[in-house]
């Protein structure tokens, strides 16, 4: 008689861990998913979620975000930071003065935060129960 082939189950049992348990824990947990002999279990994704929702942690998008230093066709140094649709540019102007001009989607506005001397000059207007995006 040949052996049947089974499915692989996609849930590894981890115990529950208390509702928000420690970042250690979570991690272990993660490891030991990825580093199991015979190299990740085709569901390790799913595991993994399992582990970050056990954490308490809402699970957001991660922009790339990109600086650089440049200068302004002037000769004025420019700071530059890209965060995918949300970018920064600092630099100085013709006064001598610094300028700050900052540029989102308008998708994503309502997500940004902007702050001067822990002062709120553009708070988040995102809706309550919308994911957060930070820029």
């Amino acid at each position: 008689m040949v052996p049947r082939a089974t499915a692989p189950s996609c849930v590894s049992r981890l115990g529950a861990g208390p509702p928000g348990y420690a970042d250690t824990a979570a991690l272990n947990d993660i490891h030991a998913i990825i580093c199991r002999s015979g190299g990740p279990h085709p569901c390790a994704l799913d595991d993994i979620g399992e582990v970050l929702a056990r954490t308490g942690r809402p699970v957001i998008e991660i922009r790339d975000i990109q600086a650089s230093v440049a200068e302004t066709p002037a000769g004025r140094p420019e700071a530059r930071i890209d965060a995918g649709t949300t970018s920064v540019r600092i630099y100085q102007d013709h006064t001598g003065g610094l300028a700050v001009v900052i540029a989102a989607t308008a998708a994503h506005e309502a997500h940004l935060t902007v702050a001067l001397n822990r002062r709120s000059l553009h708070p988040c207007t995102s809706r309550p129960g919308t994911p957060r995006l930070r820029a």
